[in-house]
Formats: C-alpha cells, sequence, structure tokens
C-alpha cells in the first residue's frame, strides 16, 4: 500500500513514466521513500529537497555539480536543495538495487537544529556510508505505513523523526554527536552486514563514528586481531558454509563473499585450509 502524498510532487515528475510505474513509493507528511528498479540515466535531476540514495549495489558514476564521483556498494550519497546530479551511462550492465529519500527542507533543517546542529546544514560531501541504524529506521517506517490503515499520526512522526537524525548522523553533518555504546561490537555488526562489499577500515570506523586508528586500537584490545583481518575471517567463514552448503561454483562464492576474484580467494582459503576451495567442497561433498 501506498500512502499517496502532493508534497513530494515535484520530485515524482522527474521521473520518468517507465521508471515510476515500477517505483515502490511510501509518503508520509515530511519524507518519502522510493524504491526504484532502475537508474535514471544521462538526465540531470535537480534535488528540491534533502535527497539521500542508499546503495545497495555499485551503481553507475555519477556527476554532482560539476565533479564526477565513483560511488559503491554501501555509500550514502547526500544531496542537498538545489545541488544536481547526472547518473552516467554504465560500463557493463550491472545489477541495480538502490533507494531514495526525500525530506522536507524546512523539516530537516529544524531536526537539524533541534538535534544541536549549529549553522546552516550543509554536508561536507556528498559521498558518505550508511548505517545498519539508518535501514532499521527505514524498514520500519515502511512496515508502519503498509502494515497499518491508516497509520497512527504520533507513530509515523517519531519514525521519521528517528530517519531525519540518522540521515544526519551518517551524512556527518552531525559529527560531534557521539552515541555512548559498544564500539567495537557495532564495528562487528557492520561488518557482519556488509562483509560481502569492498569495505575499509575507514568506512567501519564512519559507519561507528570513531577515527581509523581509534578503531583500530580498540578493536585490536578487545577482540586480539584488527578489523582487516576480521574483516577476511568473515569472509573466510561464509566462503565455507556456501561451499559445504550450496552447489554454486567457486567463483561465485568469492564473488558473493567479497573477494576481489576466484584467484585471491583460492590463494586465500588455500592458505588457512591448506587446500583449494574446489578440493574443501569435493571433499565435503563426498563426506
Amino acid at each position: 500500500m501506498t500512502v499517496v502524498s502532493k508534497s513530494f510532487d515535484s520530485f515524482v515528475k522527474k521521473i520518468p513514466v517507465n521508471i515510476h510505474n515500477n517505483t515502490k513509493s511510501i509518503f508520509t507528511g515530511s519524507m518519502a521513500v522510493f524504491i526504484p528498479g532502475e537508474f535514471v540515466i544521462g538526465r540531470p535531476m535537480r534535488a528540491g529537497e534533502y535527497q539521500f540514495v542508499i546503495c545497495f549495489t555499485t551503481p553507475p558514476r555519477a556527476v554532482i555539480g560539476s565533479r564526477e564521483y565513483s560511488f559503491k556498494k554501501g555509500s550514502l550519497i547526500c544531496m542537498a536543495p538545489g545541488d544536481e546530479i547526472t547518473v552516467c551511462p554504465p560500463d557493463r550492465p550491472s545489477p541495480v538495487k538502490y533507494l531514495t529519500i526525500c525530506v522536507n527542507p524546512a523539516y530537516m533543517r529544524d531536526i537539524y537544529t533541534r538535534a544541536g546542529g549549529e549553522g546552516e546544514l550543509i554536508f561536507g560531501k556528498p559521498d558518505s556510508i550508511y548505517s545498519h541504524r539508518l535501514l532499521e529506521g527505514i524498514e520500519a517506517l515502511i512496515r508502519e505505513v503498509s502494515d497499518y490503515d491508516p497509520a497512527i499520526p504520533l507513530m509515523i512522526e517519531s519514525m521519521e523523526n528517528r530517519i531525519a537524525i540518522q540521515l544526519l548522523r551518517d551524512s556527518g553533518a552531525l559529527g560531534n554527536n557521539k552515541p555512548l555504546r559498544n564500539t567495537v561490537g557495532e564495528a562487528i555488526g557492520f561488518i557482519e552486514t556488509y562483509y560481502s562489499s569492498n569495505i575499509t577500515v575507514k568506512n567501519i570506523s564512519d559507519a561507528v563514528y570513531v577515527s581509523p586508528p581509534h578503531l583500530q586500537r580498540i578493536f585490536l584490545s578487545q577482540t586480539g586481531i584488527t578489523p582487516y583481518r576480521y574483516v577476511m575471517d568473515c569472509r573466510h567463514r561464509k566462503a565455507k558454509e556456501m561451499l559445504e552448503s550450496t552447489a554454486a561454483p567457486v567463483k561465485e562464492i568469492a564473488e558473493w563473499c567479497g573477494f576481489v576474484n576466484a584467484a585471491h580467494f583460492s590463494t586465500s582459503f588455500k592458505q588457512r585450509e591448506g587446500v583449494s576451495p574446489l578440493v574443501y567442497k569435493k571433499t565435503f561433498i563426498k563426506k
């Protein structure tokens, strides 16, 4: 079910009809969530609202203003009213999975001020990385709108506030807003969720709001290994599970588990297990 609102008509009208017809849309009073099946290619799209794009797969290159960006899986693209983005034709066909959140400008600025932001709401860079907390908030809003007719305005408002504040945190606009929490535990949770993407220590530290050196230090002290080693351990563990339980080719398993390529996967696996992934798979199947 979709709740219809006229607040974002200007954005909707910019979407080609063939793409809009295959787009799931959720509207509330202050924000809208769009889940399309493809990108609008080669057509400049000027933001009339605050817009955030969550990339679940690696998107094509894009130009924002006069600069070209190569975003990746896990990116949170942040744009203010007036920013213009043009998605370039992809170099090769690839999966498309993303969502766009539009937020009413007056509402977003009010939340920014009430959350402790100072000065004008601006983004230091358009490329950030989204957190699992943001996804949880969006999923909760979608369920609330979809499952209840009519949805309770008080509940919707609380969810809007939650998402708006998390967007500000993930974008870095509230960079000094540091939560008190188990930082290493959250870093591990992030790795376990995004191990299959090309995540770096910087990505992980950004997601948990600490600097890379600080994350390295506390992660090593609490786990005995570095964040990078944990990423590789996680990928290796997931790959072993797939080798043992699926008929998927080794090349696909390597890709699904975040290895650079099949050769990298085979080298890493053999160093750990003493045999190649293919030999391990055949041995396990025989057992």
